[in-house]
């Protein structure tokens, strides 16, 4: 795993819209606080983010911890990052 997991959380919310933002250019960064519900990702979305996370990171998602919860805002998906091992 790459050192992103132990970044700051500012740093890794930035890289992660930077993720985000690459997948749907048409977003601006700092989306909406919740993903799911104002329809910002999509399924399709979210399995393109986690591979930009796996490649640009260096960070293995576990299959059963890709859930709406953890990919409900900026934020979760940065404290499940942060928490990864």
């Amino acid at each position: 795993m790459a050192g992103w997991a132990k970044s700051s959380g500012k740093i890794m919310i930035q890289k992660l819209n930077e993720l985000i933002v690459r997948i749907r250019p048409e977003l601006e960064p700092n989306m909406p606080e919740d993903f799911i519900l104002n329809g910002v990702l999509d399924s399709l979305d979210i399995v393109l983010l986690v591979d930009e996370i796996d490649t640009e990171l260096g960070i293995d998602f576990d299959v059963s911890q890709i859930t709406p919860e953890v990919f409900q805002s900026i934020g979760s998906l940065a404290n499940y990052l942060r928490n990864a091992k």
